[in-house]
C-alpha cells in the first residue's frame, strides 16, 4: 500500500479519483435541489384514501433512501413506515399499502421479486428507478414513477433516490411543510461542503483530517438511536464503497449492552481500531451521559477515540450533514489508500456469477 499523499494537492486527488467521485460528492447539495424538483413534476400521484402504510424495497445505495425517510417522515405522516431489503414482502402489506420500489438500476433482483410480491399483495406501488426492468414494469402498469438521472453509481445517487418521495408524500397531502424544511438543509449542507471539500485545507478540513487519522486503521461507527443509527450505517458502507476497507457499525444504546464487553483490553486487534460515535448536539441528557461514557471506557480499550456532534435546526439538516461527511471522509481515506473510489468490482462480479448460474 502506498504511503498517504497530501490531500490539499488537487493534482494527486484527481490522479487517485480517476472516476470523479469526490466532484460528485461536491455536487451532492446541487442533486437534492434536483431531486426535489423532480418530485414536484410527478403528474399522478398514489391515490391516498385509507393508505395506513408505506413500504420501502430496495438493497444498498437504493434502499438506505428508505431508511432515511423512515426517520424523517414517519412521525409527521402518522403512518407505519417499514424497509425490505429483500426478496420477499410480509404478508401484512396490502390495499391499505404504498409500495416505494427504489433501484438505481432498475434491474436489482431481490427488489423487482419484492415487487412481484407487492403485486400479488395488491399494494399500490410507486416505483423509483434509473432505467431497466423497473422502467419497464412501471410504464407497463402505469404506476406513478419517477426516473432518475443516470451516469452514477447508485450509492452516489442518494439525493436522487430519496427526496422525490418525500415530496410527493407532502403533495398526496399526508404532511406538511418537509419541501420548505428540505430546501433549508440543502443550503445547510452546501455550507458544509464547502469547510469539507477538496479546496479546504486539511489544517482546517474535519473531513480530511478524520481520513487520516482512521488510515491504517479499522473504523468502528456508533450511531445514537435514530437519525445517527442510519448515518452510522451509511459511514460503513460508504467506507466499504468507497475506501474498500471492513468497516462496522452498531447503535447506542444497545451497544452498551452487549458490543463493550468485547472491547476488553487493548491488544493487537483492538489497537488498530477507531472508533467513530455520531451523536446529535441536541441529543438527550441521559444518551449524551451514555456517549460520554462509553467513550471514555473505550478510550484505553481500542486504537482511538473520535466523537463528532452532529448539528443543525432540523432533523433534515441532522441527517443530510452526517451522512454528506461521513461521503467525504470515505473518499479522501480511498484517495490516501490509492484506490479508485467509484468502482465496485466485487459486487460487479458476485452479479456476474449469480447471473451464470441461473
Amino acid at each position: 500500500m502506498s504511503e498517504p499523499v497530501d490531500l490539499d494537492d488537487v493534482v494527486q486527488l484527481e490522479e487517485r479519483d480517476p472516476g470523479g467521485m469526490l466532484s460528485v460528492i461536491e455536487s451532492f447539495p446541487k442533486q437534492c435541489t434536483e431531486a426535489l424538483r423532480l418530485g414536484g413534476e410527478l403528474q399522478d400521484l398514489p391515490a391516498s384514501e385509507d393508505l395506513k402504510r408505506i413500504a420501502f424495497a430496495g438493497m444498498g445505495g437504493s434502499g438506505i433512501s428508505g431508511e432515511i425517510l423512515r426517520y424523517l417522515i414517519e412521525e409527521a405522516t402518522g403512518l407505519a413506515i417499514s424497509v425490505h431489503r429483500s426478496y420477499r414482502l410480509p404478508s401484512l402489506l396490502g390495499q391499505d399499502t404504498l409500495l416505494v420500489a427504489v433501484s438505481y438500476s432498475g434491474n436489482t433482483e431481490e427488489t423487482l421479486s419484492a415487487v412481484d410480491d407487492a403485486i400479488y399483495l395488491g399494494c399500490r406501488i410507486m416505483a423509483v428507478y434509473g432505467g431497466g426492468s423497473l422502467l419497464e414494469m412501471a410504464r407497463g402498469y402505469r404506476w406513478p414513477s419517477i426516473q432518475v438521472p443516470g451516469g452514477l453509481q447508485p450509492r452516489a445517487a442518494l439525493g436522487y433516490l430519496s427526496l422525490p418521495v418525500a415530496v410527493v408524500v407532502e403533495r398526496m397531502g399526508l404532511m406538511h411543510g418537509f419541501i420548505k424544511v428540505a430546501n433549508e438543509a440543502v443550503e445547510y449542507i452546501a455550507e458544509k461542503g464547502e469547510s469539507w471539500g477538496r479546496l479546504s485545507p486539511g489544517k482546517s478540513n474535519f473531513a480530511k483530517k478524520l481520513a487520516g487519522r482512521i488510515f491504517n486503521r479499522l473504523a468502528v461507527i456508533y450511531g445514537t438511536e435514530g437519525l445517527m443509527e442510519v448515518a452510522a450505517y451509511r459511514w460503513k458502507c460508504q467506507l466499504n464503497e468507497n475506501a474498500k476497507v471492513p468497516a462496522f457499525c452498531h447503535v447506542l444504546p444497545e451497544m452498551d449492552h452487549n458490543e463493550i464487553v468485547g472491547w476488553h483490553e487493548l491488544d493487537e486487534v483492538s489497537n488498530k481500531v477507531e472508533a467513530i460515535f455520531l451523536v446529535e448536539e441536541d441529543v438527550s441528557p441521559s444518551l449524551a451521559k451514555r456517549v460520554e461514557i462509553t467513550a471514555d471506557l473505550l478510550q484505553d480499550r481500542v486504537g482511538g477515540v473520535t466523537v463528532i456532534h452532529v448539528g443543525g435546526k432540523t432533523r433534515t439538516e441532522k441527517m443530510f450533514s452526517a451522512i454528506y461527511l461521513g461521503d467525504f471522509v470515505s473518499a479522501y481515506l480511498a484517495v490516501l489508500r490509492n484506490v479508485d473510489p467509484t468502482p465496485v468490482e466485487a459486487i460487479a462480479e458476485l452479479k456476474e456469477r449469480m447471473a451464470r448460474e441461473e
